[in-house]
């Protein structure tokens, strides 16, 4: 099982006393905390990430978000981890966020290893219409998928609620004798795609148990995640019901900081770190984690041990008995299960934490050692609210211990949680530094020792030019394999008026079409509602040589509301991709040219 979630001090077991996560906490501590575990600043390429393997720059998904109609994705001749999963005889199931593209069928999760998909495709969507706005087309964003159908699911109930339910559902009705995976990625707490950013499930009852909070937007996100925390105790309980907690894995983690304020601004803390969602410094990469399972040896421990996102494919592999050398060779992850079973050192000694080359950013880690090039300055300081005001209620051990997780692991377990335990790992876990009026800008670089200074206040570029020297070949090693980003307008033929209202693939694969994408260089088909462009991206063509049309026959069609004609179209570079209407493959398109 795995959650996902955003936030470095928006869970208690952080050592913020503001909003309570007893159900969190309580599987933080009877699991491993794992207080060096990194994401990517932004959703779509953490995704990417955790379901590859890889750093996104190998598929061109290491810049901005996906739009909403947006005609990009993971390339289909990426292996996802529930693929991997499914061989291994597991079921799996998504329920939640998707957001690593569904321009075509075979884009959607139920076609990419998924049994079935229940959530939305997009990006984020409002909590109670379950719609999503773009370009000033909207569009309701919940669907049931199963392989071979995509249905759409109207709901109008708080989003939280209908994920958690439909989790539940999951474990309730699965069959014990095969195995399960479940990826649970709640809206919460994202903010909302509505006038009121941030939507609670009720009003009356934030304002009565949260009112201490004089903030009322930071009221509100306490509101929604008080919610998820429900969740993640409910979710917990109904594997003990079902007999299936002692055997199982469960990763609560985020794929992103929170964006305390500015674009899709939700409130949240990454307090003391610093900087948001977004950016390359600890408030946007450095993520909450934790893992759960009776399976591991000692538990109740923080692992300070380096761990990345991409960590996960192979290590739910091996756990699950697989053999590492069916996966992909070119993984960047690392098997980290027997580190967190039986806390042997890591094999992990570095980490890409990303190339941005439209924006010129770059950052890695090896060993204590942090370098930045190129940081943004836009959310570069320090956001959100430490959690530590005497308004604030005290910390309360035995609400963890008697909430719906703490209860449900209590009943599986051979020993007992000891409040002494307790607030011995929150102490370890809360991250303190010393207090700065002033920081280092780091647009051009910086370099920082991350044992001494977490939250990133001292640049020592100049004074170790070696250890820079060091990680900037590092990052290079990585350039090299860098596909550019495949970044596209946002496609016309995408708006939902044209699928009821509602946002769904707009470009289907079939077999009287050839497709040439040039990120994953793969053969695919499209029919006539693609007929010769899906998108003219960076570096992302879809071009089709229309069935049954001889060599010299010209076709004209319009998708995205761009004209092209097909049987003989060339780049501005003079690379020829459909010379005699037959495909051939080719770098990059900046721009086509019609009619030859």
């Amino acid at each position: 099982l795995k959650i996902l979630f955003e936030g470095w001090n928006d869970v208690s077991f952080h050592g913020a006393n503001q909003i309570p996560t007893p159900n969190i906490d309580a599987l933080a501590y009877n699991g491993v905390i794992l207080q060096r575990h990194y994401v990517l600043p932004i959703c779509t390429p953490s995704r990417t990430a955790f379901l590859t393997g890889q750093y996104p720059i190998r598929s061109g998904m290491q810049g901005y978000p996906l739009k909403a109609g947006e005609p990009r994705a993971i390339p289909l001749n990426n292996k996802l981890l529930p693929e991997y999963l499914r061989k291994l005889g597991y079921a799996t199931h998504l329920v939640g966020k998707w957001h690593v593209g569904y321009y075509s069928d075979d884009h959607t999760p139920a076609y990419r290893g998924f049994d079935t998909f229940f959530g939305y495709y997009n990006g984020y969507v409002s909590y109670f219409n379950h719609t999503i706005q773009q370009n000033n087309h909207i569009g309701y964003d919940l669907h049931y998928d199963i392989p071979g159908k995509l249905s759409v699911d109207y709901n109008y109930e708080y989003l939280t609620d209908v994920i958690t339910e439909r989790a539940e559902n999951i474990i309730v009705n699965h069959n014990t004798k095969k195995p399960l995976y479940l990826q649970l990625s709640h809206v919460a707490v994202h903010s909302s795609d509505s006038k009121d950013v941030m939507e609670v499930r009720d009003k009356e009852e934030v304002n009565s148990t949260l009112g201490y909070i004089e903030d009322f937007s930071r009221r509100k996100f306490a509101g929604v995640l008080t919610v998820l925390d429900e969740s993640v105790g409910r979710v917990v309980n109904a594997l003990r019901e079902a007999d299936m907690l002692e055997n199982s894995i469960v990763v609560f983690m985020s794929d992103n900081g929170a964006q305390t304020v500015g674009l899709l601004e939700n409130f949240g803390s990454n307090y003391p770190l610093r900087g948001l969602k977004f950016t390359l410094f600890e408030g946007g990469v450095r993520g909450v984690a934790c893992v759960y399972s009776p399976l591991i040896k000692k538990n109740s421990r923080i692992s300070n041990q380096l761990i990345h996102v991409t960590d996960w494919l192979p290590t739910f592999y091996s756990a699950a008995g697989g053999n590492l050398q069916d996966l992909e060779v070119n993984l960047d992850g690392i098997d980290q299960w027997s580190t967190l079973v039986s806390e042997k050192p890591t094999k992990r000694t570095g980490v890409m934490l990303n190339i941005d080359e439209v924006e010129g950013t770059s950052s890695a880690i090896i060993g204590k050692y942090k370098l930045i090039n190129g940081a943004s300055i836009q959310y570069g300081g320090y956001y959100g609210d430490s959690g530590m005001s005497s308004l604030y209620p005290e910390y309360n051990v035995s609400r963890v211990l008697k909430s719906l997780a703490g209860s449900a692991i209590s009943k599986i377990s051979k020993s007992t949680l000891k409040d002494k335990k307790i607030i011995k790992l929150r102490e370890e876990a809360r991250v303190t530094c010393n207090k700065s009026t002033t920081y280092p800008k780091c647009s051009g670089r910086c370099l920082f020792n991350l044992y001494r200074d977490p939250c990133e206040t001292t640049d020592l570029s100049s004074r170790y030019p070696r250890i820079v020297d060091q990680l900037n070949q590092y990052i290079e090693e990585y350039n090299k394999v860098l596909v550019h980003q495949t970044n596209a307008p946002v496609d016309p033929a995408s708006y939902p008026e044209h699928f009821n209202g509602t946002w769904m693939p707009w470009i289907k694969l079939s077999n009287d079409y050839v497709s040439l994408d040039l990120v994953s260089r793969r053969r695919a088909t499209v029919d006539s509602r693609a007929l010769a462009l899906s998108s003219v991206g960076v570096h992302t063509l879809i071009a089709i040589p229309v069935a049954g049309s001889s060599a010299n026959e010209k076709r004209v069609g319009e998708v995205g509301g761009i004209r092209v004609v097909v049987g003989g179209f060339h780049l501005h570079d003079d690379r020829q991709v459909l010379q005699d209407g037959s495909t051939d493959t080719c770098n990059h398109a900046d721009s086509l040219q019609h009619g030859t």
